[in-house]
C-alpha cells in the first residue's frame, strides 16, 4: 500500500510539473527591459543609463559655454521608432550644466512615467545635484520649453499652457515646435500597454 502511494503521489506531481510547464510556455516572454527600467533608485524611479562616461559625480558640471544660451546642445527623437532629430537649446545654467553631463554624444533611450494630457507636459525624474539658483515662477508656458523642478522632475511642455504658474528652473527648449504637439501624443498612444509602464520614450543625443 505504501508503495502504490508513493507512486501515485510521483505520479500527480509529475501531472502538476507537465501542466505548469504547459501554461509557462504559453505566455510571451517581453524580453530584457531597457536599462533605465531596470536600473531604478529606491523610491522607483529610473536612475538613467546609457554612457554615463562623462557623468558629473559631485553634481556639478565641469563644462562652460559662453552666453546664455547653448545653441544644437540635445538632439532628441520622439518615441522608440521616431525618425524626425528635434534640436534643443540649453540655457546657460548651473541645472541644464549638470543634466549636460549626464548625457554623452551616444544615443541614450529615455524613458517618461508621467503623461499629462490636460497640463500638457510628460514628465519623469531625473538623477543629480541641482542647484535651484535660477528657479523661477513662470505664468505661461510654450510648448517644446523644458523645466526642472525642485524634487528633480524633468518636463517637456509640448502644449501652450496659459496662466500655468509654476515655479521651476528653465533648462532648455525645443528650437522647431511646428508638430510637436502631435509627435508626443502620437508616441504617448502608440506606447500604450508598454510592458516597462513606459508613457513615452525619447532618444538623446548631446550634440556638443
Amino acid at each position: 500500500m505504501k508503495k502504490f502511494m508513493t507512486s501515485f503521489m510521483a505520479l500527480l506531481l509529475s501531472v502538476s510539473l507537465l501542466s505548469f510547464a504547459g501554461c509557462a510556455s504559453q505566455t510571451e516572454n517581453p524580453g530584457t527591459p531597457p536599462d533605465e527600467v531596470i536600473r531604478q533608485d529606491n523610491s522607483g524611479n529610473a536612475s538613467g543609463s546609457g554612457d554615463t562616461s562623462g557623468d558629473s559625480q559631485s553634481g556639478n558640471s565641469t563644462s562652460s559655454y559662453e552666453g546664455d544660451i547653448i545653441e544644437n546642445a540635445v538632439s532628441v527623437q520622439i518615441g522608440k521608432k521616431g525618425k524626425k532629430d528635434w534640436i534643443v537649446n540649453m540655457y546657460n545654467n548651473a541645472a541644464a550644466l549638470t543634466m549636460l553631463d549626464y548625457l554623452s554624444g551616444s544615443k541614450m533611450l529615455f524613458p517618461t512615467y508621467t503623461y499629462e494630457e490636460e497640463q500638457g507636459f510628460v514628465a519623469q525624474d531625473v538623477r543629480g545635484n541641482y542647484t535651484r539658483d535660477d528657479e523661477t515662477t513662470i505664468t505661461d508656458i510654450k510648448a517644446g520649453e523644458l523645466y526642472l523642478f525642485s524634487g528633480g522632475q524633468l518636463r517637456l511642455y509640448f502644449k501652450d499652457m496659459s496662466g500655468a504658474n509654476i515655479t521651476a528652473t528653465p533648462v532648455g527648449y525645443y528650437t522647431d515646435t511646428e508638430g510637436l504637439t502631435e509627435a508626443v501624443q502620437d508616441a504617448y498612444e502608440s506606447n500604450k500597454g508598454d510592458t516597462w509602464g513606459v508613457d513615452v520614450y525619447f532618444q538623446i543625443k548631446k550634440l556638443i
